[in-house]
């Protein structure tokens, strides 16, 4: 297997959905660069933890917690605020979105993330968030609707246009309700 120095991925950035390529430096094995996706850090696991859990486990197939490391694991759960994550009983490292400890339901239940481990966290740089539509929504020109979702105790505004037209991007799983 070839030597690899560096590796470069599409990253979607997980609440803006816009994607860009970064390039990330692999660690070196000892002849220069690493030849196994053990040695890289790659992997792709699941995390059953509950959501009240603060603690997530996942288990990975040949996974070594390698600096610059790329992992991608499939939530069955949302994660909290202040979440870590154990791989392979490797140590708690802290999730972190955007330098900071993540918050509550980045990552939501089904989600696939992934992370590049920087040596003391987990940082999150995509996340396939499956609960994500635009819903289009028509009432009074310049008037607002209230949008409530009880699963999540979500409740926001609305604002229209003109014409009485305006969307919404639902991002979270339970059932979306709109009323004027």
């Amino acid at each position: 297997m070839a030597n690899l120095s560096q590796l470069t991925l599409p990253v979607k950035d997980a609440t803006t959905g816009e994607v860009t390529n970064q390039t990330f430096d692999l660690p070196s094995g000892g002849s220069g660069g690493a030849s196994s996706p053990e040695e890289i850090g790659i992997g792709y696991g699941t995390c059953s933890t509950a959501y009240v859990t603060t603690a997530k486990v996942a288990t990975l197939a040949d996974y070594d917690l390698v600096k610059n490391g790329i992992v991608a694991v499939r939530f069955t759960n949302a994660v909290n605020a202040g979440a870590t994550l154990n791989i392979n009983s490797k140590g708690a490292k802290a999730i972190y979105y955007r330098g900071s400890a993540i918050t509550d339901k980045v990552i939501n239940i089904g989600d696939i993330a992934t992370f590049v481990y920087d040596g003391l966290h987990y940082n999150l740089i995509a996340c396939d968030n499956i609960f994500k539509a635009y819903v289009t929504v028509h009432g009074d020109p310049n008037g607002t609707v209230t949008v409530t979702n009880s699963a999540i105790g979500l409740s926001d505004t609305l604002v229209l246009n003109s014409s009485g037209f305006g969307s919404y991007y639902c991002n979270r799983p339970g059932t979306y309700v709109f009323t004027q």
